[in-house]
């Protein structure tokens, strides 16, 4: 029989498939062919070693995979009212214009009927110049908000993960589910979103961008696509805030690298081939003058012919070819969101990082700097690199915690290039901005992420019709941090059995409560599974009592101290009748005597000792194993051409 031999070796996002095949000799084999046949054996072995010693090897996910982005843009009748400026067309200019060169994106409009005004394609200037015409075309006379045909067309084609590209969709409406005027089509529409097209995305790796452009959206339809496919959920208050928000959504799917902007100055280096800068214009701004190092002054009416200079309500975007290294001004009004984008071989990666979070989440940050798509270890340019995280609240208040590559949990390995930190500091709930940057004397880089914390995984009414009526609970999972379907959840007073709370629809839980228990505590039960796959299980304590509205069952948390083999929070539990007292296994044990060489080992980083006998075994393994593999496949091939030969002279 032959033998077949195929070994998938998956490392991030890519897959590296070697297939091995050695078939039946045919009887005409002669003599002659022993030689063929030996070195045939040895090749296969010599690939079977060498298969081996790729999946040996520390591997990272592929630095030039590129970005796919599928744009989903909302054109229903209500947009009139939401977007009456139309602001939705800048907004979409901009990131047609920030999307890199070789980037796969295209773009749709639904209302009743689902459009690709943009096709689907490579960025390039055809690209471009097609997106800003049909850009220019976005309307608000759609009838319905046909969601569910939009997702299912703009995903077309995406049935497994690919490791050539990173996906993403930006999904922008101002509604909900909206097929007719069935309210049962209606929600039969829903649920095939979320009970088919979303398990399909999640298959296929896609990360699902969702904004909400109205108080009156599906939050919890929005919240759950994109938490289920680890994205973000923004909210828009005003359309105004729209090109901020596409800016950051391109920062998510691309990933692009910044220069560090400080008091409108900034640095660029030689190894920069383009830059962009983006300045957001409020009524007040000045007019955008770029002053270059030699301090000659650039303007929209006055640049040379390697400059671009693209003028919008709401912004200025300007792009230079080959600029000059050194320092360069800005004279614009000051804003945290304006940027200078690069064009460089020598970039910073980051690890893919969480969009919602849980107040007492903790999560490692690992970056690296590229040069020409390969993780730069050189010593002695690292030396002089400083690597810094910035985590900037709503009220712009900073604080910085360093990167290293020392080895040092949370690092993995001393030296590899990958510097590291445990984002564990995040006391309060809101919209963060993660900023990480390299910086050099001759270079600096940085990238930017913003995230959302919320408090709470659940909130909870208690309402009562009248003093002698039963107090009616109703719980409200979070949809952006749990699995609603995962739910389970229980109440019990002092002394009394647990009662079961009863599910209700896709989102709310409720039980009655007899008024004997007024005024008394009770422990509300969780049990569920995070989007992140981690399960959950909290025990919250409640005072029966009306509340005004649905509140937050909130929990105060002590950020517990760092443990390496730890990434997810545990949140405390206080005294307080309105806090949570939380059981999870995922807490950091005890201290106990016994572990203590462990742990203190595991404070130091590798044992190396132990590391370096493991390699060794497995290779002393490995060999053997490809040893008996080859001898057995040349036994049994000279046999065959001995049978052979055989039958020959017979």
């Amino acid at each position: 029989m032959g033998i077949t031999a195929e070994i998938n070796a998956l490392a991030g996002s890519s897959a590296i498939t070697i297939m091995i095949s050695q078939g039946k000799i045919s009887g005409a084999v002669l003599r002659g062919q022993r030689r063929d046949i030996s070195s045939a054996s040895s090749t296969l072995f010599i690939s079977f070693m060498l298969v081996i010693g790729l999946l040996s090897s520390p591997v990272t996910g592929r630095a030039d995979a590129k970005s796919d982005v599928r744009v989903l843009i909302d054109v229903s009748g209500s947009m009139k009212q939401n977007d009456p400026k139309n602001l939705r067309a800048p907004a979409l200019r901009l990131l047609v214009e920030l999307l890199p060169k070789d980037t796969r994106a295209g773009v749709w409009t639904f209302g009743q009927f689902v459009a690709m005004p943009v096709p689907l394609g490579n960025v390039d200037k055809t690209w471009r110049d097609t997106a800003r015409a049909e850009a220019a075309k976005i309307h608000s006379r759609g009838l319905f908000t046909n969601i569910e045909d939009a997702v299912r067309k703009a995903s077309a084609g995406w049935k497994e993960p690919d490791p050539h590209y990173r996906r993403h969709m930006i999904l922008l409406t101002d509604g909900m589910v909206d097929i007719g005027k069935d309210p049962q089509l209606n929600a039969q529409s829903r649920r095939r979103l979320l009970q088919e097209l979303l398990p399909a995305l999640e298959q296929a790796d896609v990360t699902v961008h969702t904004i909400a452009l109205s108080d009156k959206v599906d939050f919890d339809l929005l919240q759950a696509i994109s938490s289920a496919t680890r994205g973000s959920f923004e909210k828009v208050t005003s359309a105004e805030d729209l090109q901020r928000v596409f800016l950051k959504l391109f920062e998510k799917s691309v990933g692009a690298d910044s220069l560090p902007i400080e008091n409108n100055a900034f640095q660029v280096d030689k190894n920069v081939s383009d830059i962009t800068v983006l300045v957001f214009l409020a009524k007040d701004s000045p007019t955008t003058h770029l002053i270059k190092p030699d301090k000659k002054m650039l303007s929209e009416k006055e640049h040379p012919e390697n400059v671009q200079w693209h003028h919008e309500e709401g912004y200025d975007l300007i792009t230079i070819k080959a600029p000059e290294a050194g320092a360069w001004g800005l004279q614009a009004k000051v804003d945290p969101d304006n940027r200078v984008l690069v064009v460089t071989n020598l970039r910073m990666q980051l690890d893919k990082l969480p969009n919602t979070l849980l107040l007492g989440d903790r999560f490692d940050v690992r970056a690296r700097l590229l040069e020409d798509n390969k993780t730069i270890t050189n010593s002695n340019l690292l030396e002089k690199t400083k690597f810094e995280l910035k985590l900037v609240d709503a009220q712009k208040k900073a604080q910085s915690l360093a990167l290293h590559d020392d080895g040092q949990a949370p690092d993995s390995l001393k030296g590899d290039g990958v510097y590291s930190v445990l984002l564990d500091k995040i006391e309060q709930p809101g919209s963060y901005e993660a900023i990480v940057q390299a910086k050099s004397l001759t270079f600096q880089r940085e990238l930017h992420h913003s995230l959302n914390v919320y408090d709470s995984p659940a909130n909870i009414a208690i309402t009562q019709e009248a003093p002698d009526k039963p107090f009616h609970i109703s719980i409200l999972p979070h949809p952006g941090l749990i699995r609603p379907e995962s739910v389970s959840m229980q109440v019990r007073f002092h002394d009394e059995a647990p009662q079961t709370v009863a599910q209700i629809n896709e989102q709310e839980w409720v039980i009655e409560i007899p008024v004997k228990f007024a005024n008394q505590k009770f422990t509300l039960t969780m049990a569920a599974m995070r989007y992140d796959g981690n399960p959950l299980k909290m025990d919250f304590e409640q005072l029966l009592t009306v509340t005004k509205g649905p509140q937050s069952l909130a929990i105060k948390i002590e950020i517990p101290a760092h443990s390496p083999e730890s990434k997810q929070a545990v949140p405390d539990a206080h005294a307080d009748p309105h806090a949570a007292k939380k059981e999870d296994k995922h807490a950091e044990p005890t201290p106990n005597p016994e572990n203590g060489a462990t742990e203190e080992k595991q404070k130091k980083g590798f044992d190396w000792k132990i590391v370096g006998s493991i390699v060794l075994g497995t290779n002393v393994i490995v060999f053997a194993v490809g040893y008996l593999l080859y001898r057995r496949i040349r036994k049994g091939r000279e046999k065959q051409v001995e049978k052979d030969a055989k039958e020959m002279q017979v």
